[in-house]
């Protein structure tokens, strides 16, 4: 029942740097980290030691505490890490929206909403902070998932690959890497605005990815022959996704193609535990709090989804961790 005191400890000490500091500057005592996080000592050292205690840091003798290999995963200052993705899900306004769940309930509308008076994305896009976070735990998630999908799924087959909702372009830079085809990175300005020059820190060309910024709910622009999509179209509901659909449908040539790269939530008969330990039917609900689109479904509801939508299910991805994928051709 406490394990919302080990979520808050972690979330505070990502967000003062406490990791970047023993990273950068090895094993210190809480004074010094206090000092250097100005912050009071003694209601530090709490909890500091509790992270001690589920051995997220190492306590040494006279308070002083050491980097661990977990503690590494939680960086901020050198790329796009878990401790992002930790500052996303943790921070304030997510967990106010916990907060109403009960009434949220109750009235039918999105706990985040409820608790923010705005949806998760005008909140994110509006707060310098917290849009900087969401980018780069997006960006986080698809590093360490891209692997296991490039080795499972040939891109190679197309000439130009457009990555619709894209963000910093981490997965569409991978294809392009990897495959040698073209690409297209296609999300909102102030979410791309970023992107040139994250494509290049991945050691891509950026001129071999062409940007191009706009509102999915208007048009999806044309010239790419297959088009993917990762954990986007299930933050919205299925009269806003068909919507979305309708918009990559017009924009894709006959023989074109649709992926879908999700964590698909199981069905009763499936297997609840992917094999990286994720568990899609919890992550779902976390979706579900901040989002009006009812957190992720199973391959059988996007399967009925994309083909309301025109499009036909040509197979199924499987890969070696929990992102998986559906390739739809049009119907």
């Amino acid at each position: 029942m406490l394990t919302f005191v080990k979520s808050q400890c972690l979330y505070v000490s990502t967000r003062l740097g406490i990791f970047n500091l023993l990273d950068d500057q090895g094993q210190q005592s809480v004074a010094a980290l206090a000092q250097q996080t100005k912050t009071d000592p003694e209601r530090l050292y709490f909890i500091l030691r509790a992270l001690a205690h589920v051995d997220v840091l190492e306590e040494k003798p006279n308070r002083v505490f050491a980097p661990t290999e977990t503690s590494q995963l939680l960086v901020t200052n050198k790329s796009p890490s878990a401790g992002h993705l930790a500052m996303h899900l943790i921070e304030p306004a997510q967990w106010d929206a916990w907060k109403v769940l009960p009434e949220a309930l109750e009235k039918g509308v999105v706990p985040f909403e409820l608790a923010n008076n705005q949806g998760v994305y005008p909140y994110c896009y509006e707060n310098e902070w917290s849009k900087e976070t969401f980018i780069k735990a997006m960006s986080f998630l698809t590093g360490s998932q891209v692997e296991g999908l490039l080795e499972a799924y040939d891109f190679g087959q197309y000439d130009t690959v457009m990555d619709v909702g894209g963000g910093q372009g981490g997965l569409i830079a991978s294809i392009v890497q990897r495959y040698g085809c073209k690409g297209i990175l296609f999300d909102l300005p102030d979410v791309a605005s970023t992107a040139k020059q994250y494509i290049k820190s991945q050691g891509v060309e950026p001129a071999r990815i062409e940007i191009k910024t706009g509102d999915v709910f208007e048009a999806v622009p044309k010239g790419a022959d297959a088009i993917v999509m990762k954990h986007f179209i299930s933050a919205w509901s299925d009269d806003d996704a068909m919507k979305i659909l309708a918009n990559c449908k017009a924009a894709l040539p006959e023989e074109g193609r649709l992926i879908l790269l999700q964590s698909f939530v199981p069905d009763i008969d499936e297997p609840k535990t992917e094999a990286d330990g994720i568990m899609p039917g919890i992550f779902a609900v976390q979706i579900n709090v901040a989002t009006p689109g009812g957190g992720w479904r199973t391959k059988g509801q996007f399967q009925a989804l994309f083909e309301q939508s025109g499009f036909q299910l040509k197979r199924v991805i499987k890969t070696n961790n929990s992102l998986s994928g559906m390739e739809f051709s049009l119907a």
